[in-house]
């Protein structure tokens, strides 16, 4: 996924954000000032594009075991529309699942108290 397709879905989940919740003000000061400072902003939020985002993928890089790729659902809390909470995965057997293993690892003094699903096959 590339910079600007991240960039344009951000300003629709922003424009989602805004349109529920007309009156906060901090987020209007936001919308005024990215449109001050950058032209695809503008371009982007003119368009009027709303997102929600439910599921999907992404990449991070991590500065010592580099690319991750994670699957992540979203879900919206019971009783407040405004929490969600992101659970995120990583392909059982991938790069990202052995890099995180790794990372673990190195926070975790021992043997590991409740093994991952993963770590009984």
């Amino acid at each position: 996924m590339d910079w600007e397709q991240v960039a344009a879905e951000t300003v629709a989940v922003l424009r989602l954000e805004a349109r529920r919740h007309p009156h906060d003000r901090r987020l209007a000061d936001l919308v005024e000032e990215l449109s001050l400072r950058s032209t695809e902003f503008t371009a982007w939020w003119n368009d009027h594009r709303v997102l929600r985002r439910t599921h999907g993928t992404r990449s991070y890089r991590h500065p010592v075991v580099g690319h991750l790729h994670l699957s992540y659902e979203s879900f919206q809390t019971p009783g407040n529309p405004d929490q969600i909470l992101c659970v995120y995965s990583a392909e059982p057997g991938s790069a990202t699942a052995e890099a995180l293993r790794l990372l673990r690892s190195w926070t975790t003094s021992g043997p590991q108290a409740h093994p991952s699903p993963a770590d009984t096959r």
